[in-house]
Parts: C-alpha cells; sequence; structure tokens
C-alpha cells in the first residue's frame, strides 16, 4: 500500500523550502552565486569599455588638434637655385654606381687607362675619358666597353694625340649609354 500524504498548510515560501531537498537548495545557492559572479564581472568589462572608448576619444582629439597645428605651419620655398641643387645631389645618389663600375672594371686593360668618368642620371649615359698608347688599343678598349650588358651602347666621340707628353698618347672621349632597368 502506497503512502497517502495529505497537507492542508497554504502554500507558501517556507513550505516550499521546507519541502526542497538538499540538492535542490545547494543547487540553487550555486546558480545564484553563479549569476552574481557573473553579474559583477559584466559590470568590470562593461567599465572597461567605457575607459577604452574614452580614451580613443581622447586620443582622436589629440590627433584633431596636432593637424590642425600641423596645418597652420609655414611652408618655406627654397630658390629654384637651390632645388636644382638639391635635385642634381639626389640624380647623383640615385645613379647605379655599383653596376656602372663594375662595366668599367670588367672593361679594364693595360692598354688603356681611364681617366674621367662623368654619369648623367637624367640621360642614363656616362661620359668618358681615357687615354691609349695606339689607335688599336682605343678602339679595343670601346669594343669591351660595347660588349658589358650594362651598356645599351658606346659611342667614341673624339680622339687626339697628346703631342707634349714623350710616349704620345691618344687621348679620347667616349659616351656609354646604360639600360634604366639593368636584369641581375
Amino acid at each position: 500500500m502506497n503512502i497517502l500524504r495529505i497537507d492542508f498548510a497554504p502554500n507558501s515560501l517556507v513550505r516550499r523550502l521546507h519541502n526542497t531537498t538538499l540538492t535542490t537548495f545547494l543547487l540553487t545557492v550555486l546558480v545564484l552565486s553563479m549569476g552574481g559572479i557573473l553579474a559583477w564581472r559584466y559590470t568590470q568589462l562593461l567599465q572597461r569599455q567605457m575607459d577604452a572608448e574614452a580614451k580613443v576619444q581622447s586620443v582622436q582629439a589629440e590627433i584633431a588638434k596636432l593637424q590642425a597645428n600641423k596645418k597652420k605651419q609655414v611652408v618655406v620655398k627654397l630658390p629654384i637655385d637651390k632645388i636644382n641643387a638639391v635635385n642634381q645631389a639626389i640624380g647623383q645618389l640615385n645613379t647605379p654606381w655599383t653596376n656602372l663600375l663594375d662595366a668599367l672594371e670588367k672593361a679594364t686593360t693595360d692598354k688603356a687607362a681611364l681617366l674621367q668618368v662623368t654619369p648623367d642620371m637624367k640621360k642614363a649615359l656616362m661620359k668618358g675619358i681615357a687615354e691609349a698608347k695606339t689607335s688599336d688599343d682605343m678602339i679595343a678598349y670601346i669594343e669591351i666597353l660595347k660588349r658589358q650588358t650594362f651598356f645599351s651602347s658606346v659611342v667614341l666621340e673624339k680622339h687626339e694625340i697628346n703631342e707634349q707628353d714623350p710616349g704620345k698618347p691618344i687621348r679620347f672621349q667616349f659616351e656609354a649609354q646604360w639600360q634604366r632597368e639593368v636584369k641581375q
């Protein structure tokens, strides 16, 4: 036979607590404490977010202030001759010296002496002055320069015999055009 419980007490909180098992009570306490911890952590994260947004706004205001100050700066205009001098210096710095000197070194012989090299970056052109003992040595030097892959063309401009020198060497001028983009 089953036990029949008859309880005429009104339904209240005290009655529910009395009828609650220990496991249910502990589980309820655990859930409520976890909810409290989550709520506390949420408020902390919300506060951090608000602090970060405030920092972003202050940095944006500071950037805007710096940009406004930057616009107020006076721009100094250089005279044309100084601008040209700066551009010429930049052109000299942009000369492909390594490739140019490598090509000249590969063309070096003991029968011709290179005296002067003047590069022109705007035209990708090098003017050179050299001396050789004979006209055959001069032509051979020009031909060796023409075979260098760095130069696209080499032209002998003029030559003359130096009568004042006892060896009477031939001094000659040449132009060597180099390729703007060198493949390595």
